[in-house]
């Protein structure tokens, strides 16, 4: 009974002095290992990362006329100059529908004066017969009375042409004379081969030999591959980021090139799909150095600056320890002692940050703080960064 009476008072005492040990053992300065970084006075770049497509600078579709097809002289991946003739037509005598144009031109003319005439001479008819009519009215012969009733039934029976019908004719007229103008115009302007009007290469063709051509698709397309940009769409609150003129790094693999935001649309848009709808502004950021590893149609990533300051301190972003209201903590090591201080921030980088106030340039700062790090610990500096 003693000796279990014994144990359990040793066990109070060694719960009741654990304090003090943990006190004690504070006391003789227990160092909680930590990486530090230096705060420096420089430059920083912030940019906006997005995606965008590749396309030519200098694109040429090329429709061709109606008809059939009789000579393809390029192939997909030929490179062409200002003048090559790409493919040719067989030759169409166009004269035909010229003529039958005219032909229904004229026609239309007729049409028109015989129902003028047709008019004329109803209103001379009907001009005779008042007339008659008016001195039958006077004669009080009995054959003439009957004469009259005859009269007038006649006369009843007798209206000019309507106004609608002469303008119908009017109409025909003029669409004859619409379609002979298109058809001369066609006439004078056809052209039996397609002519490439700028140097590039030929990316898309879409004929054969001997085949139709409707007109209603590209037959073949020229672009210029060397002079490139890029097109992005981007949200509205990106686009509060972004104006004319800025900078931009395009990245394809392990290659890099210089661009600029050549062109910001006036309006955005809508896009609907089974997901729902986004609306977005379009980009075009000019590519500004040859990009030989840059390929059109393809997607690249692209950094935009949207931020630029010098000579101001700054620190790594992972140095930086938010608590709520966005209060922003820091931990400055003096003397192997973390002091915790609240810092202003503005404009960072993926791995920089500004101080504004509450660091200055050369002191020492904790890196990923954790929950060990608190105001006053005292430290032990690992190498940083």
């Amino acid at each position: 009974m003693k000796k279990r009476v014994f144990i359990w008072s040793l066990i109070v005492i060694i719960l009741a002095g654990m304090p003090i040990l943990m006190k004690i053992k504070r006391n003789k300065g227990e160092l909680i290992k930590v990486r530090t970084a230096v705060a420096e006075t420089g430059e920083i770049k912030a940019y906006l990362s997005t995606t965008g497509t590749v396309e030519s600078k200098n694109k040429k579709v090329y429709y061709g006329n109606q008809g059939r097809i009789e000579k393809i002289n390029v192939k997909v991946g030929d490179r062409v100059k200002k003048g090559d003739i790409l493919i040719v037509f067989e030759k169409q005598d166009l004269s035909i529908q010229v003529k039958q144009a005219q032909i229904q031109y004229e026609n239309a003319l007729l049409q028109r004066k015989e129902l003028i005439n047709q008019n004329e001479s109803i209103k001379r008819k009907m001009i005779e017969l008042d007339k008659q009519i008016a001195e039958l009215e006077k004669s009080s012969n009995i054959a003439d009375k009957t004469k009259l009733e005859s009269l007038k039934q006649q006369r009843s029976t007798i209206s000019l042409i309507s106004d609608e019908k002469l303008k119908q004719s009017e109409n025909a007229v003029s669409l004859a004379k619409l379609s002979l103008e298109a058809a001369r115009q066609n006439a004078s302007k056809s052209s039996f081969s397609i002519i490439s009007e700028t140097n590039g290469v030929v990316t898309e063709i879409n004929a054969v030999e001997g085949g139709l051509n409707s007109g209603a698709q590209p037959l073949i397309v020229v672009q210029d591959i060397e002079n490139l940009n890029v097109v992005l769409s981007l949200g509205k609150y990106d686009m509060d980021k972004v104006i004319m003129g800025q900078e931009a790094i395009i990245k394809t693999g392990n290659n890099s090139y210089k661009g600029r935001i050549s062109f910001i649309e006036p309006a955005a848009k809508t896009k609907i799909s089974a997901t729902g709808s986004e609306t977005s502004l379009g980009i075009v950021i000019e590519v500004l150095e040859k990009s030989p590893k840059l390929t059109i149609g393809f997607d690249v990533d692209v950094d935009i600056l949207v931020g630029r300051k010098n000579n101001i301190v700054k620190i790594p972003v992972e140095s930086i320890k938010t608590e709520k209201g966005n209060r922003n903590l820091v931990f400055v090591v003096e003397n192997n002692v973390a002091h915790q201080r609240t810092v202003e921030i503005g404009i960072q980088s993926d791995t920089e940050v500004e101080v504004k106030s509450g660091v200055i340039n050369g002191e020492k700062i904790v890196l990923n703080p954790s929950t060990s790090v608190s105001d006053g610990t005292k430290v032990l500096e690992e190498s940083g960064r």
